[in-house]
């Protein structure tokens, strides 16, 4: 009762500095998945000058703050109890187009991102102007400079993660001004900043490195997982024949069920030239796939409660759903299609009906194919012996997709940086269940101990929080790297408080209070 009047008296100080127009309030946050919960004093700034007044009272009060970007996150990132949240969705932008998205620079091909722009905004805008980012996250409703901070991926086999295609940003400092840093000046503490997980300040926009326009020839097929997960000729054979290759196991998927018989979605898509296609997939493909986005996501989410109240009924609806998806959604057509690159990697929408948790880790593969097998039979083998105790955590399905490595210090990828010995092979493997999934805890476990033991580590905007001694073994595995980051944060003085940082980033970073 006290801290909560402590912190009616904080919100009644900040909306009278702040003025009437800027929305705060006492909030008992959540993100979207529900596994990350605070009681915050959110706030919703529209302008500039708001968020430096934001951000000076929290200095002055001497309380953390956090952005919440689309909540999408399942690590800890968020603002901790009794931090202010700050919401960045309504923000406007300084730009004379009085626009949220601008071309920067035509001739360097570079565009000009507004924090509070989602992935289907600039997926549009890539569209429209035909500028295209050769990677991206699958999702089309997440923020954009979340994804960039969290230092997120897509795929593709010389692709890096988001952070690796910016080339300059402003950010809020501590003191509520408004930093610019550029990857034509301290490359270094760029490196840090540019996937720098919200600890330089609150980010106002970012500029991007884009490419000319990019078509790609997208392709499904349904090979039996035995045949590609036990045979390390077959994996070598699809991942370096192939320019993108996304790989989906939903166990149970076969008839009778028995996974020896499951087969696997694999997509692949391969860049071509752009003059030499008559015609790529029209806007009527793309409102039937909505459609078939939309009905699915929402029957998933409306069976969710009985999934994962009833497991044994998890093969009956694994075979269902992938029999669906095989024959209905994404057929093996005979004919390839021809995509605009936004549209090949955000082929999927409207996945927020349905809430999942999500564990992946990122590994340097070497280009070792029988390394390879190893970290995907961790989860082949648990998913046998939890069906021995008549359990089925993994309802939905196993995912990876390669890349390679990423520059920037905290990045999907950077575990495989020759600068730290890696060797720029990089595998993302990810397994996901429905939210309220009994067994996922244990599951998760089981397989996130044994994909660190074979020298993985988190995707840190995903769920791996729950693990015990993670923090610990992603500064060992990363130990270079977070020194490298650390030694950035303290010499940009752009936080010398510690003001933008939580109990999260604080365990990450080895910065925790002694």
């Amino acid at each position: 009762q006290q801290e909560f009047e402590h912190q009616t008296a904080l919100l009644e100080c900040l909306q009278a500095k702040v003025g009437c127009k800027v929305r705060c309030e006492i909030d008992h946050f959540k993100n979207w998945a529900g596994n990350q919960r605070s009681f915050v004093l959110s706030c919703y700034p529209q302008t500039k000058e708001e968020m430096s007044i934001i951000i000076k009272f929290a200095a002055e009060k001497n309380k953390g703050i956090r952005c919440a970007g689309s909540r999408h996150s399942w690590a800890p990132v968020f603002a901790d109890s009794f931090q202010i949240c700050v919401n960045t969705e309504n923000m406007e932008s300084d730009y004379t187009s009085r626009t949220n998205i601008r071309v920067a620079d035509l001739h360097r091909r570079t565009v000009d991102v507004m924090t509070g722009v989602t992935t289907g905004d600039l997926k549009t805008f890539q569209l429209q102007t035909k500028l295209h980012l050769n990677t991206n996250v699958i999702l089309d409703l997440v923020q954009m400079v979340s994804v960039a901070q969290t230092g997120c991926h897509g795929v593709g086999i010389d692709t890096r993660c988001l952070s690796d295609y910016l080339v300059k940003m402003r950010v809020f400092d501590s003191n509520g001004e408004l930093r610019t840093y550029s990857s034509d000046g301290d490359i270094d503490l760029f490196r840090a900043v540019a996937a720098g997980f919200g600890c330089f300040g609150i980010v106002y926009d970012m500029t991007i490195k884009m490419d000319h326009e990019v078509i790609v020839e997208t392709r499904n097929f349904y090979p039996r997982m035995a045949s590609v997960f036990h045979s390390e000729e077959k994996l070598r054979e699809i991942i370096h024949n192939n320019w993108a290759v996304e790989i989906f196991w939903f166990p149970f998927s076969s008839l009778p069920f028995n996974l020896s018989r499951d087969e696997l979605w694999v997509r692949t898509f391969n860049k071509v030239c752009p003059e030499a296609i008559e015609k790529v997939e029209d806007v009527e493909f793309y409102e039937i796939q909505d459609a078939y986005d939309c009905i699915t996501q929402k029957t998933l989410r409306c069976v969710s409660p009985f999934i994962t109240a009833i497991e044994p009924i998890v093969p009956l609806m694994q075979w269902l759903s992938f029999l669906t998806l095989k024959n209905v959604i994404y057929p093996d057509r005979v004919e390839p299609l021809y995509q605009e690159i936004p549209n090949a990697v955000h082929f999927r929408k409207y996945l927020e009906k349905a809430k999942v948790y999500d564990l992946e880790f990122v590994f340097d593969y070497r280009d070792d194919y029988a390394r390879l097998k190893k970290i995907i039979n961790v989860v082949v083998e648990n998913v046998k012996i939890f069906k021995e105790k008549k359990k089925y955590p993994l309802n939905l399905s196993l995912e990876m997709r390669f890349m390679t490595y990423s520059d920037a210090y905290l990045g999907t990828g950077s575990i495989a940086n020759p600068e730290y010995g890696g060797s720029g092979h990089v595998v993302c493997i990810e397994v996901l269940c429905l939210k309220g999934t009994e067994s996922w805890k244990d599951f998760s476990e089981a397989v996130g101990q044994k994909w660190s033991d074979l020298g993985g580590v988190p995707h840190l905007a995903k769920q791996y929080d729950q693990l015990e001694g993670i923090f610990e073994s992603i500064r060992c595995k990363m130990c270079m790297q977070i020194e490298a980051f650390n030694c950035q944060l303290t010499n940009s003085g752009a936080d010398p408080s510690g003001m933008f940082l939580n109990l999260g980033m604080r365990k990450l970073l080895g910065k925790e209070a002694t």
